[in-house]
């Protein structure tokens, strides 16, 4: 559906995006995952054809992409039912209005149909812009920070909401996000970017258990190990299978070793614990009723 092969962008003599390489299949969702100014929203502009890259291998798009900016960017002026209609002016005026109302419908935002822009949640702005981006009869998603402006509750809800209206209607889709969360919630594969340059592209398992060496410094609760562990100790050698790499869900509370606990850092979902075994540190995720003290003994946990 997607393909991209050695893609650069310059705009005047600054390089934005470096020898990209992209591939997306129908009926996947993929997220491109960076902080911000590292060329994410410029990639999805290209994609959608706003932005000509400066030079490419092989770029190569099969689908009609529509985009969701971060602002939404719903017309003002026009209500629900009118910035919907103003997407599906290709249908015949027959079936305008009947599309319309079973978009109103699928989308949850019947009841709103009447209201102006300014009178509705972002929640349901969302649920507008998507609405009209469907209504183009897109077969590619393209979503620049959807989550952006809502807050955590309303954003879990949304991500569910979001993920069963693409697989529902058959889409593709393209997401940029700067939030981890987003990109492992939503996505078969994630294309994780650092300064113009995709530096791992992976299964949201795949990035989090095995990330390559660049990418370990930008995901969060991960141990690298690197002090020497050549010693005859099952967890060490636990380690090195690892390549030195594992995440803090990947230990448990069990019984087999004991380490001095450093730090507690309570996080709602779980306690992030920072523990000392012999001579290496590292982090660890416990239960919030779990109660810690000066040691805790731990396991490794077993793969699932």
């Amino acid at each position: 559906m997607l393909e991209i092969r050695k893609l650069d962008k310059n705009f005047g003599g600054k390089k934005i995006l470096h020898d990209i390489d992209l591939s997306l299949k129908k009926g996947e969702v993929l997220s491109i995952l960076g902080e911000s100014g590292s060329g994410k929203s410029t990639l999805l502009r290209i994609i959608a054809g706003l932005e000509s890259p400066t030079k490419y291998e092989r770029f190569e798009c099969k689908a009609k992409p529509a985009i969701m900016f971060q602002s939404y960017a719903l017309f003002p002026h026009l209500n629900v039912r009118e910035n919907i209609l103003f997407a599906l002016h290709h249908h015949p005026k027959a079936t305008r209005k009947h599309r319309c109302e079973e978009l109103l419908r699928l989308f949850e935002i019947a009841d709103i149909a009447e209201s102006q822009i300014d009178e509705i949640s972002g929640g349901q702005a969302q649920r507008v812009a998507f609405a009209r981006a469907v209504a183009t009869e897109c077969e590619l998603l393209l979503l620049d920070e959807p989550f952006s402006n809502l807050d955590r509750h309303l954003k879990t809800s949304l991500r569910k909401d979001l993920k069963e209206l693409i697989t529902s209607q058959n889409l593709s889709a393209i997401i940029v996000t700067h939030d981890i969360d987003d990109a492992f919630a939503l996505s078969d594969h994630i294309a994780l970017f650092q300064k113009g340059k995709i530096i791992d592209f992976n299964t949201p398992r795949g990035l989090y258990l095995s990330p390559s060496p660049t990418a370990q410094a930008f995901l969060p609760y991960l141990n690298l190990i690197c002090e020497e562990i050549e010693e005859e100790d099952e967890f060490f050698a636990w380690i090195r299978s690892k390549n030195r790499t594992f995440s803090a869900s990947e230990v448990q509370v069990g019984t087999r070793y004991t380490a001095e606990v450093l730090e507690q850092c309570f996080l709602g979902g779980f306690v992030l614990l920072t523990l000392r075994y012999k001579h290496i540190t590292f982090e660890m995720m416990i239960p919030p009723h779990h109660k810690v003290g000066r040691c805790i003994e731990f396991d490794i946990a077993p793969l699932s």
